[in-house]
């Protein structure tokens, strides 16, 4: 790193000036210290920056998870002609697909607990294509298969020969039946019955009701491990009664009118985990057509209030709102302007359409999305602020060298140097100090974030000190990813500091007259 340096300076600066900044820093203890200080402050910023960067962008990716690129939405009451809406938005070049969406919010009753919730009505394959849902999906039949063995294995090791193939005859059930493909298509599973205890001896019920997805969090008894992992033994997936669960809804006309509660019975078949807590702790998922119709949103005639009776005239099915995604290489604000022009020309042609308004996805978590990344912000202008500490050091130390060699300054002023050659001393040191402190500071830096979860592990296991509690905290793992857009102006702004700090003491070193500085004690 030191001959890189000198190898740039061979080429800007004269002999005399690179012969005394190597020899300045092979000899000079002080200026170790300001090496040190950029590196610790370097590296500081870079971790920093980074955690805060890997924190905002799991977020971002979990909010594109729950939602598409660009979102058409209506009032409670509906948005009919959907389907029209749909047809022509996917003929758009800048669309890769659409599907409708039903929201509404009710009451979730689950092992004699109740409790309300926001409710999605959801196509999951459409769902899947334009916000990639089936990822969020938790239990996979690896996962189910494996928490039912470590469970089976801390109720009882020994076993006769009898039950141990009881147990890998259900170990082998759940490696056979994809659950995620379940959840995708609402399906229960083959032999879950509502009155069996557990899931020890599968049989097909007679009659099976349609699948659910809860958000993870909306099991009251949902439990993670020190890992960060789900506890199989406390899922709605564990216990047969705990798989049903009763949800009920309040329908609603277009004028606002409210109807008689709807109340139906699902199975739960999966469990979702997006990364927001809020929408894990509080949102299911219902079959798009049977929450539909719970609702009374599908088509059907219209009732005479007068009569009670039901006319010839019928009302077009409504959904909440219409979910699209951008197609590669274009953006959700542009896909966003595009959707709007549709929008409009069916609002045209379609009367009795609402007024409607479309979000991007980033608009639609603003204030999470904002707040996190007003808090990113902060932190790193704090840490800034605090890196100033190397400045103001490396400022201390060259007023003190400039002190210690004014004698020597004196003498090469006498022998011919000129002022700015003397001032190059000086900056060329700053310089040098900068370079090999930042990059000794992104080193470590590195070193640390790709390394800090095994840090943190090696710390709760040696003096018990944990930094991130994956029992607490919603994201398990520290993000350890390094920004190259951050260290491409954190280190080159850590050198420029360095040059900054020693840049008045160069000047005054280049202003000192030759025959004081020699006559200096």
């Amino acid at each position: 790193m030191v001959s890189l340096v000198s190898w740039w300076l061979i080429h800007w600066y004269p002999m005399y000036v690179l012969t005394l900044i190597l020899r300045y820093l092979r000899r000079k203890l002080a200026p170790m210290f300001a090496v040190l200080a950029v590196t610790l402050c370097t590296a500081m910023v870079i971790i920093v920056v980074s955690v805060m960067g890997g924190f905002l962008d799991m977020f971002r990716d979990a909010a594109r998870r729950v939602t598409s690129d660009v979102t058409i939405m209506s009032d409670l009451s509906g948005l009919p002609h959907y389907e029209t809406l749909i047809e022509r938005l996917t003929k758009v070049p800048e669309v890769a697909g659409a599907t409708a969406m039903i929201q509404a919010f009710g009451l979730v009753r689950m092992e004699n607990l109740t409790h309300t919730v926001e409710i999605y009505g959801i196509d999951p394959r459409g769902f899947d294509g334009v916000t990639g849902f089936k990822g969020t999906l938790y239990w996979t039949s690896d996962r189910l298969a494996d928490s039912i063995r470590e469970l089976f294995d801390s109720v009882g090791p020994d076993l006769t020969p009898e039950s141990k193939a009881e147990r890998e005859r259900v170990l082998a059930f759940y490696r056979e039946h994809d659950f995620r493909d379940y959840g995708m298509s609402f399906a229960v599973p083959p032999g879950w019955r509502a009155d069996e205890a557990s899931p020890e001896s599968p049989r097909m019920p007679a009659e099976s009701p349609r699948g659910a997805i809860l958000g993870i969090e909306v099991n009251p008894y949902s439990h993670r491990d020190a890992q960060g992992q789900y506890d199989f033994n406390n899922s709605p997936l564990r216990a047969a009664a705990a798989r049903q669960i009763t949800v009920t809804v309040l329908p609603m006309t277009r004028q606002g009118g409210v109807l008689d509660p709807a109340v139906r019975r699902f199975t739960v078949v999966n469990e979702s985990k997006s990364g927001l807590y809020e929408i894990d702790k509080n949102r299911i998922y219902l079959p798009f057509d049977e929450l539909q119709r719970m609702l009374r949103m599908d088509a059907h005639k219209r009732f005479d209030p007068e009569t009670g009776r039901e006319t010839d005239e019928m009302v077009s099915a409504r959904a909440s709102m219409v979910m699209i995604k951008a197609a590669p290489g274009v953006t959700a604000e542009a896909l966003k302007l595009k959707v709007e022009q549709v929008a409009a020309a069916i609002q045209a042609d379609e009367p009795e359409m609402p007024p409607v308004w479309v979000q991007t996805w980033r608009e639609m978590h603003g204030s999470l999305l904002g707040a996190i990344e007003k808090e990113k912000l902060m932190v790193t202008f704090l840490f800034i602020v605090v890196s100033v500490v190397a400045f103001a050091m490396i400022a201390v130390i060259f007023y003190m060298i400039v002190l210690e060699k004014t004698r020597d300054i004196g003498v090469m002023r006498a022998l011919g140097a000129s002022r700015e050659g003397i001032a190059s001393i000086f900056l060329g040191y700053g310089l040098a100090i900068g370079i090999i402190g930042s990059l000794l500071g992104l080193l470590l830096a590195c070193g640390v974030v790709w390394n800090i979860n095994e840090i943190q592990d090696f710390l709760a296991r040696t003096i018990g000190f944990q930094m991130w509690n994956p029992e607490v905290y919603y994201f398990d793992r520290i993000p350890n990813q390094i920004d190259g857009m951050d260290v491409a102006w954190i280190v080159p702004g850590a050198t420029v500091a360095s040059v900054l700090g020693a840049l008045v003491p160069a000047i005054l070193a280049a202003r000192l007259d030759p025959v004081e500085s020699l006559r200096y004690e």
